[in-house]
């Protein structure tokens, strides 16, 4: 029993479910979006409706020099990505999505904009519950 209950703790401290009310929590989450895409070693795939925030423009041009494979699908776009595959779809793009590693998930109501992280009330969630992340990779394959 105590074994099973180790088990069950340490699986608890490894699985990334956090949970953000802007703009209380925009500072943090904001945060774990940064500390994701530094930490990414392969993959990178982003749907967002609108893109503006230039650190996190940044910090993705950066991946990219690194060798992680970062692919941007949007609506509307504030920013240039340098060296990054970005284009549009062939519907309106409403979705907010970034998937790190084909293991993370990022989704909710936040563009990625200055007014998003500062201004706005949104929710944001981050998980690497497998069967949802599973989930918005086959989503994600099907904006292509």
């Amino acid at each position: 029993m105590k074994f099973f209950l180790i088990i069950l703790l340490s699986i608890s401290l490894y699985a990334q479910n956090s949970l953000y009310f802007f703009p209380q929590d925009a500072k943090k989450a904001k945060n774990d979006i940064e500390k994701l895409i530094k930490s990414s070693k392969r993959t990178i795939d982003i749907a967002m409706y609108n893109f503006g925030d230039k650190k996190l423009a940044k910090l993705l041009d950066k991946a990219q020099k690194r060798g992680v494979k970062v692919k941007i699908f949007y609506d509307k776009k504030d920013v240039d990505f340098k060296n990054i595959k970005a284009k549009t779809v062939d519907k309106k793009l409403h979705t907010k999505i970034a998937i790190f590693d084909k293991k993370t998930v990022v989704f909710g109501s936040p563009n990625w904009t200055k007014n998003s992280f500062k201004k706005n009330y949104e929710v944001l969630y981050i998980t690497d519950d497998k069967k949802l992340v599973k989930k918005f990779n086959k989503f994600f394959e099907s904006l292509d």
